[in-house]
């Protein structure tokens, strides 16, 4: 069986108009999305008006289920405001287990007004699936920030929680995320002896949209931040990057034959 997987940090609503007819004309199996905003999440450039994740859900309706692994509240609205990860999957998979994993906890709603984000909650959501008789695990992560790709000793710190936990997945696995990260740091390259690579496979150098992101300094060379990591059991059909304007960083797709 192939399975077409779709990894992007949807940068909250500020790309619905785009983004969501990129979904109904596209056909994927599998959906990972990093920042997801709930309603009233003030955060940056984010001022969602949406709670994204129960808006997609309505969008992508009776094909797909989903999870939502929540990372951090806001202060803007401390019930509805929050900032996630989320899988959204085909019907015919069959959730047999859910994990999320903490990197970091922030149990204080989050102020609208700081421009530090190194404290930011994180988690690591896992999704176990049984499909045709296999079990599979599907991983999706928003890895720490820093002010730039370089690690710093917050994420590495994180990043030995994430490797700790990735250790003990058995395979087949397919890990994807905005690490904030690029390829050279340690932690991507850990994770990298773990598992395949698909970013250095196919010699991606830059994951950042340059006509919608913000950080303009980092262009026109840009930086591969986004990921898609498969354990070496996995045959990869397609690999793509789609550069459809639809978030402030580009998309990642594959075609993995299990």
């Amino acid at each position: 069986m192939t399975i077409k997987l779709l990894q992007l940090n949807i940068n909250g609503d500020n790309y619905w108009d785009t983004l969501i007819p990129f979904l109904a004309k596209n056909d994927f199996d599998i959906f990972h999305f990093q920042e997801l905003a709930g309603k009233n999440t003030l955060s940056g450039n984010i001022n969602s008006t949406r709670d994204c994740f129960a808006k997609l859900q309505q969008v992508l309706s009776t094909n797909y289920k989903s999870e939502l692994a929540i990372s951090q509240r806001y202060l803007s609205d401390p019930v509805n405001a929050y900032m996630g990860n989320a899988i959204f999957y085909k019907n015919n998979f069959a959730l047999i287990e859910k994990n999320i994993l903490t990197l970091n906890q922030n149990t204080t709603p989050f102020p609208p007004d700081v421009t530090q984000y190194e404290s930011l909650g994180r988690t690591f959501l896992h999704l176990t699936f049984q499909i045709e008789g296999k079990q599979i695990s599907f991983m999706n992560t928003h890895f720490a920030w820093a002010h730039t790709p370089t690690e710093e000793p917050h994420q590495t710190e994180q990043g030995e929680i994430l490797l700790k936990y990735l250790q003990n997945v058995p395979k087949p696995f397919v890990l994807t995320g905005d690490f904030n990260l690029d390829p050279n740091q340690p932690t991507i390259q850990k994770i990298s002896k773990l598992s395949r690579n698909l970013i250095a496979e196919n010699h991606i150098t830059n994951t950042l949209n340059p006509r919608t992101h913000r950080a303009k300094e980092l262009f026109p060379q840009g930086v591969a931040v986004d990921y898609i990591f498969v354990s070496d059991d996995l045959t990869i059909k397609q690999f793509g990057v789609v550069e459809d304007d639809i978030s402030d960083h580009f998309g990642l797709r594959v075609e993995i034959e299990i």
